[in-house]
This record gives structure tokens, C-alpha cells and sequence, in this order.
């Protein structure tokens, strides 16, 4: 057999065999990367398209079989929370923006995903949760279920159709309304039902769910600190990719803002490196996953412990 023959057979099998895999543009550029260095010594040479080919084409398969070694249980369970929210109750990734959702490991390895409506919403929103076990949504409820939400504004619960007054984009202007408009609707059902949504707040902060080291407390997580800060830059940008399933020319438009002041976290008690990739914004074509993506990765093992989106276009989840 020529070796045209075998290339052209080469390529048929690969295309086959990996054509339900989604395509990673960064892996090609960290197995160059990791080759190149051995023991903090940077060596010059050059790799064969041949090994280059068989390294990724490893790594993708090995990324698309065992996405556990990437994600923390938390990140696959959000997806399938926020899908759920969809289904179920009209909640969009936009409408997200005027909740804070937070996720904690429930009985017998579940996850239980929670979003509650942020500051005075907090009770006029409401809270949604949504238990997952395994890949399977196990139970999914508002502390609204069974009230009456027709009444526009007015309603004493708001819903899907609430959410969508609140972030409908004015035709004329093109923005969308402050939400400062709304307060006079939302402080008088705050006090018809006897809701203090500062003192619910102050109470509920006892337990914070993010920590932001200082001093000398980032000097010691650095000593902990298993990936440079370029590298855990890639993985987050991998990552955001693969769970919001964005396009190569998203990925390639995507912008970093790193800040060492706050980039060492505590998340729920884990030491993390925290960035933010912003997509949308060097583009001219407008996409539902416009926005700013919080990611947090372990700092000692690069897992990618949670995401948080912040929609361009009305806000995300955070």
C-alpha cells in the first residue's frame, strides 16, 4: 500500500472513530508545552507530527471518556441543574443573573444546586432546588410551587414571566431596564409579607461560600500551587469551552483579567486560583454566551472545582 493510501486511511479511521468528540483547540499547544519542559529545564527539540498526533489524539480521548478528571462533581451537576430550571420552570442563563446559585454535596452522593433570588428578590424570587443524582435530575422545586403567579408585578411570586418584564430589551434604546425601577414593586411585597431581606442577608452570611486570601495567607497557597499562572489560564479556557460549548472562534476571541489580589480563594473550605474569561467582547456578532466566566480551578491539582456565568445580555449566576 502507497503511503498516500495509508494517510488517506489513517485520517478515514481517526474521523470515525473520533467524530463525536468535541475539538480542543488548546491541547495541541499544552502537549508541545509539556514535552518541551523536563524537570524546569526548557529543551530544544522538535517533536514528529506523527508523535504530536498520537499524543493529542490520546488526550482527546482520554478528556472525552473521563471528563471526571477535569470537573469536580459540582461543574457536570450545574449543567444538568441549569437545564432542568429551563425545563421545568422557564428559568434561561440570562434570567440567572438575578440569582445566586450555590451547590453543596447532599445524601448518598447527590448534589443539591440551589438559586435564590439576590438581595430584595430574595423572597419575591424566591429559592429553585434542584437535586441531582448521577447524570439524573432526582427532584426539582420552588418555595413558590402553587402560588399564583399571573398577576404581573403585582403577584406576590415572581416567575418566568416576571423575569422576562425585568430583562426585556427596550426596541427603542436597545438596554435593558434598571432594575431600580422594579423596587417599588418589590419593597411593597417584601413588606406585606414581613420580609427584611438586609436582616436575611446579614443572617445568611455567617457561612461564606467564597473566602478571598490575603497577605500572608497567598504567599502560602502559592507554596502549594501545582500549575503556573499561564497554565491554569488554558485549563480555564478549556473548560469554559467544553461545559458552555462555545465555538473555536469564541475561544480564540476570549480575554483574561487576573488579579493576584484575588485569585487565591477558599472555595466552601477548597485552596483555589480564581480567573475571569470574558467572551463576547472583541466580537462583532452577538451570542447567548456573551458574557463573564468565573472559574475556579483546585490549586493543587488543576480540577475545575465551579464556573459561574455572568450573562452580557441580563446577567449569568454567581
Amino acid at each position: 500500500m502507497s503511503e498516500k493510501m495509508d494517510r488517506k486511511a489513517f485520517h478515514t479511521a481517526i474521523d470515525t472513530t473520533l467524530s463525536g468528540l468535541q475539538e480542543n483547540p488548546f491541547l495541541y499547544q499544552r502537549v508541545i508545552a509539556q514535552e518541551s519542559r523536563k524537570d524546569g529545564i526548557i529543551v530544544k527539540k522538535r517533536l514528529s507530527v506523527g508523535l504530536v498526533m498520537a499524543i493529542v489524539l490520546m488526550l482527546i480521548t482520554v478528556t472525552a471518556l473521563a471528563a471526571g478528571i477535569i470537573f469536580a462533581k459540582r461543574v457536570p451537576a450545574t449543567e444538568i441543574a441549569d437545564q432542568a430550571l429551563l425545563e421545568t420552570y422557564g428559568i434561561t442563563a440570562q434570567m440567572q443573573s438575578l440569582f445566586i446559585r450555590e451547590t453543596a454535596e447532599g445524601e448518598r452522593g447527590t448534589i443539591v444546586v440551589t438559586y435564590e433570588g439576590r438581595e430584595s428578590l430574595a423572597y419575591v424570587l424566591g429559592k429553585y432546588t434542584v437535586i441531582i443524582d448521577g447524570q439524573t435530575v432526582k427532584n426539582i422545586c420552588w418555595s413558590h410551587d402553587g402560588e399564583e403567579t399571573s398577576g404581573g408585578l403585582e403577584a406576590s411570586a415572581w416567575g418566568k414571566d416576571q423575569l422576562e418584564e425585568i430583562l426585556r430589551i427596550d426596541p427603542e434604546t436597545g438596554e435593558v431596564a434598571q432594575l431600580l425601577t422594579f423596587n417599588p414593586y418589590i419593597d411593597r411585597i417584601n413588606r406585606a409579607h414581613g420580609f427584611d431581606y438586609q436582616a436575611y442577608w446579614k443572617e445568611n452570611m455567617d457561612e461564606k461560600h467564597e473566602i478571598v486570601l490575603e497577605g500572608e495567607d497567598i504567599e502560602k497557597a502559592k507554596e502549594k500551587q501545582a500549575f503556573s499562572a499561564h497554565e491554569f489560564v488554558q485549563i480555564a479556557k478549556e473548560a469554559v469551552g467544553v461545559r458552555y460549548h462555545l465555538t473555536p472562534q469564541q475561544i480564540s476571541l476570549m480575554s483574561i483579567n487576573v488579579d493576584e489580589n484575588w485569585a487565591y480563594v477558599l472555595l466552601d473550605g477548597t485552596l483555589c486560583y480564581c480567573c475571569q474569561i470574558f467572551v463576547g467582547e472583541l466580537s462583532d456578532e452577538e451570542t447567548e454566551q456573551d458574557g463573564t466566566y468565573t472559574v475556579y480551578l483546585n490549586l493543587e491539582t488543576g480540577v475545575v472545582e465551579d464556573i459561574l456565568f455572568l450573562s452580557e445580555h441580563g446577567g449569568g449566576n454567581g
